[in-house]
């Protein structure tokens, strides 16, 4: 049935913009806050949160557009996602897409709109960027692994030896302070983001909030996909951590926006990456688990299928972010070992 929380981070200043039961959670946890030291601000009150987005689509799509807002405008987003969750998304949790049941997966296409805070370079090779021609897919997985084990695979500059079946090679490099944000995911104290972040703008100093916060650009060499042996490509990676009301319920969160720069394509020119965009979703479940929503859309090329919703390119998408999570349960519970990152 459908959720009831607000989404709104339990950070500064919140709790006159909530519900009566956070209020008095997030009193009792300055309580515990103050009693160690640490100091949270509670002047004033931050704005109300919007209604959370209805629907996936609207969910995924409020998702990239929204993601360097405040926390009211974020926590909106995350609370639709958990509604759709709740409602129908549960059915799809672990289920791999077939020939039979794609359109259970598929996601509404982006809109201009949606992208154009992202620094992107135009598609020169289609002469300009048409954001509709990416579709997307969603994958749901529960992984036995913690909330705080699961950011730590993610935040690893080495995924490709974390996931060694999707990338050739993998570089990354970290734009905020890693320390201060991966001591927050063990302190579980975290800054409160009360302004929108102008990620790309050389006049915007993202140091207040490096505890909530991780922005990384990395350049990626994928292993040929369905044939498609895409060239290196450069990406943005940033994410988003902190404990917020879901459901009622004080909820650790770890949300992760990827874009891709520019297109890519081989030597001569018939396979290749157009575009590609993602949010995804690590939500804290019972049992010490951890729920992994993945939304992507992407325009792959090749000679394999004429666009990029074709079922074969569809499926493969949905099938490969679980391997991903499966990856990381095995990962996490000792199946399988791999060495600590350098």
């Amino acid at each position: 049935m459908p959720g009831g929380g607000t989404g709104f981070p339990t950070s500064l200043g919140a709790a006159c913009a909530i519900s009566p039961i956070m209020s008095k959670r997030l009193l009792l946890l300055s309580s515990a806050f103050l009693l160690g030291g640490v100091t949270l601000a509670t002047t004033g009150c931050a704005p109300a949160p919007p209604p959370a987005p209805e629907g996936l689509d609207a969910s995924a799509r409020y998702m990239i557009r929204e993601f360097y807002r405040d926390d009211a405008f974020f926590g909106a987003g995350v609370q639709g996602f958990m509604n759709w969750f709740n409602e129908e998304g549960y059915a799809l949790v672990g289920e791999q897409a077939t020939a039979e049941n794609t359109d259970s997966f598929t996601v509404n296409d982006l809109e201009a709109d949606d992208i154009i805070h992202l620094e992107l370079n135009d598609l020169a090779a289609t002469g300009g960027r048409d954001v509709t021609t990416a579709a997307g897919v969603v994958s749901l997985a529960e992984m036995d692994c913690s909330w705080q084990e699961s950011e730590a695979l993610l935040m690893r500059a080495d995924q490709h030896v974390l996931f060694d079946e999707t990338w050739e090679g993998y570089t990354r490099t970290y734009q905020t302070d890693r320390d201060v944000f991966e001591s927050a995911s063990q302190s579980e104290v975290f800054a409160a983001v009360d302004v929108d972040m102008d990620r790309f703008s050389d006049d915007f100093d993202p140091t207040p909030y490096e505890s909530s916060i991780l922005w990384t650009l990395n350049q990626v060499d994928p292993k040929p996909l369905l044939g498609v042996d895409v060239p290196e490509y450069e990406m943005f990676l940033d994410t988003r951590h902190g404990i917020y009301d879901v459901d009622g319920e004080l909820t650790p969160v770890v949300t992760i926006l990827t874009f891709a720069v520019d297109e890519t394509y081989s030597p001569n020119g018939e396979n290749g990456l157009r575009q590609s965009y993602s949010i995804e979703l690590n939500v804290q479940r019972p049992d010490n688990k951890t729920l992994r929503v993945l939304a992507v859309w992407a325009e792959p090329i090749s000679a394999l299928f004429d666009s990029a919703d074709s079922p074969l390119a569809l499926n493969y998408a949905v099938n490969k972010s679980l391997d991903a999570s499966d990856r990381m349960t095995d990962v996490c519970t000792g199946a399988v070992e791999v060495p600590a990152e350098p």
